[in-house]
């Protein structure tokens, strides 16, 4: 069995900084994170930045079979 590693400079990132690394449009962010399939850390306010948490993703696509 194998194991990867992967460093991380923050745990989480903004929206901003996600479409950048994935060359999404803000609108499907936007979209993902509305319907739950980007994970983000929760707010403490409703104007709270909206930051998408790159951990709960790396396990979510780790925990997913090998095709």
């Amino acid at each position: 069995m194998s194991s990867i590693a992967i460093q991380l400079a923050s745990p989480y990132c903004t929206k901003k900084k996600y479409a950048e690394a994935t060359g999404q449009s803000m609108g499907a962010i936007n979209q993902a994170v509305a319907s739950g399939k980007l994970p983000i850390m929760p707010k403490d306010s409703e104007k709270g930045a909206v930051l998408i948490n790159l951990v709960a993703l790396f396990k979510k696509a780790d925990a997913q079979k090998y095709v």
